[in-house]
């Protein structure tokens, strides 16, 4: 299992540290636009990696690529819930986190296309409408596209997280 609280302080510090040694004086609504920008990048970057929708070229994909920038969307809605006072919602206890990883894995296009659609939906909803639900079910489906469908192990991704901040913090 994910250490999700752990995951979440170290994103929030890491953007305080951010924050203090580039003097950014910005207010909290232009912060939570900026880190939606962001997470709507990293999750195309996160599709581009994982390439299941490239059916005119196909390429191999690149698993390394793949974790990185899972790793990016992971911190991103983490952040993005911080910054709209969700954290609540990132909690996960024993039964939601088997649930979300004994889910069926999705392999066929149209599946995986609308699991990505999906989470874009319902964070768009979450951003627009403050929907908390929303944002709980892009966070799950998140989780388990990466666990199950891309199957990258929690153990993996854990490492690759605290591998993300440590680069970025330096």
């Amino acid at each position: 299992m994910l250490d999700i609280t752990k995951m979440l302080h170290q994103i929030i510090d890491l953007e305080l540290q951010i924050d203090q040694e580039k003097e950014l004086m910005i207010g909290p609504e232009t912060r939570k636009q900026t880190i939606f920008v962001d997470l709507d990048l990293a999750l195309s970057d996160m599709a581009e990696a994982a390439g299941w929708y490239k059916v005119v070229v196909p390429e191999q994909i690149d698993k390394e690529k793949l974790l990185a920038t899972y790793v990016r969307s992971l911190a991103l809605i983490l952040l993005f819930s911080a910054k709209m006072q969700w954290t609540h919602l990132v909690v996960l206890d024993e039964e939601n986190w088997q649930r979300i990883t004994t889910a069926k894995k999705s392999t066929k296009l149209t599946d995986l296309n609308k699991s990505y659609l999906a989470i874009k939906h319902f964070l768009s909803n979450a951003y627009f409408n403050h929907q908390q639900e929303s944002y709980r079910h892009a966070w799950h489906l998140l989780l388990k596209v990466g666990i199950v469908d891309w199957q990258l192990p929690p153990a993996q991704i854990a490492t690759a997280y605290q591998q993300m901040i440590a680069e970025y913090g330096k």
